[in-house]
């Protein structure tokens, strides 16, 4: 990895991390992750004469490891084409969102609650409606793979290379521990592969699980390089995809990416008192994904205006940033693509007159330069497009 990408992906966790009280994130993907996610083709792309966003369905997944806890989460996006797409990680230890009924006090807002937590009491379906709401992205299908069907589906591969940072030791109920794998690069059975990702030890903190669990499925993409072929029998169908199975396999299908958030811990006593293992995610980065990945399940939020973001810098820093802007001025983003154009120096708006100009009242200041611009075309729920432009791309870079 070059300095200028290290130093940039430095500058994002910064980025990430700004607002909460955190002495750590969660590692995020590589570089070479967020080009092929900028770069999914079909996802992202839109025909001239479109009038529509294509077709990019979301599952939420759930992997119990022992004695039925949720071990592993992970959203499953699938690429326009039908085949192909990316999972994006998910901590178990996100937070949920909190709410306050009108009618009660400041003092009476919930204390937000650990994704596992909320399965463990109150089931996959209220998981579902949990993330829903925490990603704003809506789901075709959602469900439970146990280690046997993790199994099953992985089976095709052979076998995983995978890169650990540390041991992977399991403790059992007795305490006998169990070494499942040692640092480093290593060659690992399905079967083993399953049990790393699933491997959780009392009181062992999500921290020192989520970087073996991005490693086992840049090893996964690995292995299913152009994509695997589909077993006999698999519904193809649109109705194929409410099976978790099925719309897993059809992802596997084509060429995967992964995704893995960021995530810092939450310090604070009001908000986490019982000092639980709680994490925070990142509101610009969820949208900056999934508006790249899964646009159609995108449900929008209750922002007025949304708008899609063309970048020609393929620069996650720079997209992250585009993202914050905007959400700042109240403006949501529903597509995010990366493009081959001219590199200008303004940021250029292109909408109809009336939302031109609160775009650009809103934008001048953060996007240091803007041009408001006619659109020739419209696209269904996007109220305007917005070029990057290398004025701002300098300002973010500059800090």
């Amino acid at each position: 990895m070059t300095t200028f990408r290290t130093r940039q992906l430095r500058a994002l966790r910064i980025a990430i991390a700004s607002g909460v009280a955190a002495a750590l994130i969660l590692p995020i993907g590589v570089v070479l992750a967020w080009n092929q996610l900028l770069d999914s083709g079909s996802g992202t792309t839109l025909a001239a004469d479109s009038i529509t966003i294509p077709d990019t369905p979301a599952a939420l997944i759930a992997v119990p490891g022992s004695g039925g806890q949720l071990s592993h989460l992970f959203v499953a996006a699938l690429d326009a084409s039908g085949v192909g797409g990316t999972v994006v990680l998910l901590p178990i230890g996100a937070a949920t969102e909190t709410s306050t009924d009108p009618a009660d006090s400041p003092q009476a807002a919930s204390l937000p609650r650990r994704l596992a937590d909320v399965y463990a009491t109150d089931g996959m379906a209220a998981l579902t409606d949990e993330v829903q709401g925490l990603l704003e992205v809506s789901f075709t299908a959602n469900g439970v793979l146990g280690r046997a069907e993790m199994i099953d589906l992985l089976e095709p591969l052979g076998g995983v290379d995978v890169l650990l940072d540390r041991d992977v030791v399991t403790v059992a109920v007795d305490g006998t521990t169990t070494k499942l794998a040692d640092a480093g690069e290593s060659s690992y059975t399905i079967d083993r592969v399953v049990d790393i990702l699933l491997a959780r030890r009392p009181n062992e903190k999500e921290s020192e699980r989520f970087a073996r669990h991005r490693e086992v499925w840049n090893g996964v993409v690995k292995r299913v390089g152009p994509g695997l072929d589909l077993p006999p029998g698999v519904d193809i169908t649109p109705a194929g995809l409410a099976d978790v199975t099925t719309f897993l396999r059809r992802v596997m299908a084509g060429s995967l990416q992964v995704w893995q958030f960021a995530a810092a811990p939450i310090l604070d006593k009001k908000t986490n008192p019982n000092r639980a293992d709680l994490y925070s995610l990142d509101r610009a980065e969820v949208v900056m994904v999934f508006a790249s990945v899964a646009p159609s399940a995108m449900s929008g939020g209750s922002l007025p205006i949304s708008v899609m973001i063309d970048s020609s810098f393929n620069d996650p820093l720079v997209s992250r940033a585009a993202v914050a802007a905007l959400l700042e001025a109240g403006i949501g983003v529903g597509v995010m693509r990366e493009v081959s154009a001219e590199e200008l120096p303004a940021t250029v708006i292109e909408s109809d007159a009336e939302v031109s100009e609160l775009l650009v009242d809103r934008l001048a200041a953060p996007f240091v330069t803007v041009d408001a611009q006619g659109r020739s075309s419209r696209i269904a729920g996007i109220d305007a497009t917005i070029t990057l432009g290398a004025d701002f791309v300098a300002s973010v870079r500059a800090g």
